[in-house]
C-alpha cells in the first residue's frame, strides 16, 4: 500500500495488476483486508484498485469532510489519478453509496457495478440511528482505555449488541473484529455519522441508469437488501441470497463470489 494525496488529503491504496480496471470500495469501519481474496484472483487479468477511506485505518481522519459528495471527490480523484478508465465498481455496505453517486455523476464512464450488502443505499438513516449508541460505547473504551480494551470489547459484544454485522459463529470473526477495531477515534466520534447523514435519496435516479448491475446478499446478513426499490431498474437484478455467508460474502465465500464477479464481467462485455 502507498500513500496518494488527492482532494485535500493522504489516501492508504494500491493498484494492481494489468487489464480492464476494477475498483473497490469497502464500507464503513470497514477496510481493504476483506477484498483480499478479489485481489489475488482478478489482479491476474485486471488492474485493482483498493483503498482505504477518509478516517479509516491508516489513510487517517481529518477534522471534516466525510460526507457523500467529498467521498465520491476523493475516488473521483484517485481514479483520474491511476488513470483508471471505464472501470466495473465492486461496493460493499456504505461504499454502495459512493459507487451509485459516482455512476450518476459520471453516467458514461462506469462499465458496471457490483453492490455487496447495500441495504445502506435505501436505509442510511437507520444506520445513523443504529450507530448513535453503540459509538458512544466505542467511542468511551478507545479513548479512556487504548486499542487493546477496544478489541477486548468488540470480542464480547460485536454482533451481539453493537455492530451486528460482526458474524458470531465464522472463521473471519477475529479479523472482522481487527478490521471494526482499527480506525481513528476521530472516525468513531465523528465521521461514520457524518457520512451516514449525508446520505440523500439515491434509488430514484439511479433507476434511470442503464449500467448493468447485481445486488448480492448473504442468507445471514442482519439487515438484507430490498431489491424492490431498484424494481425499475432495466438492467438490474439480485441474485439469490449466498448460502452460509452474512454480511461480507466477498471474504466468507471467496470462491462463489468470485465466480459471480466472473459471470458479471462476461455479461458487461457482452453489453459493450
Amino acid at each position: 500500500m502507498a500513500q496518494v494525496e488527492v482532494n485535500g488529503w493522504n489516501f492508504d491504496c494500491d493498484i494492481v495488476g494489468h487489464g480492464p480496471d476494477l475498483v473497490f470500495i469497502h464500507g464503513e469501519i470497514h477496510g481493504t483486508a476483506y477484498w483480499a481474496n478479489q485481489i489475488a484472483e482478478f489482479s491476474k487479468d485486471h488492474r485493482c484498485l483498493i483503498y482505504h477511506r477518509r478516517g479509516h485505518s491508516l489513510t487517517g481522519a481529518p477534522n471534516f469532510g466525510y460526507s457523500l459528495e467529498n467521498q465520491r471527490r476523493d475516488l473521483e480523484e484517485l481514479i483520474k489519478y491511476f488513470g483508471i478508465t471505464n472501470p466495473i465498481i465492486v461496493a460493499v455496505a456504505f461504499g454502495t453509496t459512493i459507487a451509485v453517486d459516482y455512476a450518476l455523476n459520471h453516467t458514461d464512464k462506469v462499465k458496471g457495478i457490483i453492490m455487496v450488502a447495500w441495504s445502506e443505499l435505501h436505509d442510511a438513516r437507520l444506520y445513523f440511528d443504529r450507530w448513535l449508541k453503540a459509538n458512544e460505547l466505542v467511542v468511551r473504551v478507545l479513548e479512556n482505555e487504548g486499542r487493546d480494551a477496544l478489541l477486548d470489547y468488540l470480542r464480547k459484544e460485536g454482533g451481539r449488541s453493537v455492530y451486528m454485522v460482526i458474524p458470531l459463529n465464522s472463521p473471519i470473526r477475529e479479523e472482522c473484529i481487527q478490521m471494526f477495531g482499527s480506525h481513528p477515534l476521530e472516525e468513531y466520534r465523528q465521521g461514520m455519522l457524518e457520512f451516514a447523514t449525508s446520505v440523500p435519496v439515491l434509488t430514484e435516479r439511479f433507476c434511470n441508469l442503464e449500467i448493468p448491475v447485481i445486488g448480492v446478499c448473504g442468507e445471514f446478513d442482519p439487515f438484507p437488501d430490498n431489491p424492490s426499490v431498484l424494481e425499475k431498474m432495466k438492467s438490474f437484478r439480485e441474485v439469490p441470497p449466498i448460502a452460509g455467508a452474512g454480511r461480507f460474502v466477498q471474504w466468507e465465500k471467496p470462491e462463489e463470489f468470485n465466480s459471480l464477479v466472473r459471470e458479471f464481467i462476461l455479461q458487461c462485455d457482452n453489453k459493450n
